[in-house]
């Protein structure tokens, strides 16, 4: 059993697949916007959020949390970031992260670079995964990029933190039911209509869930020392 610590940014953004991957091991939820950030954790997942990791100035609570991952990155607890989380880690490890200049969303190819291939976790990921982002980052500069999609960075490791851009967390069910959420405009932002952004989550739906629970499988197997 593992103690995992799993940062919370917006009460509507579930955990998804992250769920069963977690049965066995010791969860602790933080709720970021009220958080006292526990020091005894083994583990550490960031979940994604519908605000900017630059916005410290509408939530200044992004300081304190940027802070303690940074802390827990020194003291080589192993952190996974999800799309916020990723941006999150790379502006707290000397990186940035800002407003990219167009949406990213939907069921995206994925370009490994050599080391990224070779990665025993994120190369699980598979050619495609599901994205839905309005920010990107700047890695730190001892960062290793591991994969991008066609405009923006996707994927990286630095020290015993991996950020990856994508959701491997959401279900085709969840993904769908973000359509409904008021704030959620941003296939309309990227160019991408209702319809598109359905097609593409079922019509790559096999193989996105698969490479989901592949990815997610080989993270925690480390966490015990097994790939699986």
């Amino acid at each position: 059993m593992v103690r995992v610590a799993v940062v919370h940014h917006n009460r509507e953004i579930g955990i998804g697949r992250l769920e069963e991957f977690l049965v066995g091991h010791d969860k602790v939820d933080v709720w970021a916007p009220e958080a006292t950030y526990p020091d005894d954790v083994e583990a550490v997942v960031v979940m994604g959020g519908f605000m900017g990791a630059y916005e410290t100035d509408l939530h200044p609570w992004l300081v304190d949390e940027s802070t303690w991952l940074r802390l827990q990155v020194e003291s080589g607890v192993p952190v996974l970031g999800i799309c916020l989380g990723a941006q999150l880690l790379a502006h707290a490890l000397g990186g940035e992260a800002f407003r990219a200049p167009r949406p990213e969303v939907g069921v995206v190819e994925l370009h490994y670079t050599e080391e990224g291939r070779r990665h025993p976790v994120v190369s699980r990921l598979g050619e495609r995964a599901f994205l839905a982002h309005q920010d990107t980052f700047r890695l730190p500069s001892d960062a290793v990029l591991l994969a991008s999609t066609d405009r923006y960075p996707a994927a990286f490791r630095i020290g015993s933190a991996i950020g990856i851009q994508c959701h491997p967390e959401t279900p085709v069910e969840e993904a769908r039911r973000w359509l409904d959420f008021p704030d959620f405009d941003i296939p309309e932002r990227a160019g991408v209509s209702r319809e598109r952004y359905i097609s593409e989550l079922e019509e790559h739906a096999q193989a996105t869930d698969h490479g989901a629970r592949e990815f997610f499988a080989a993270w925690f197997g480390r966490l015990i020392g097994s790939d699986r």
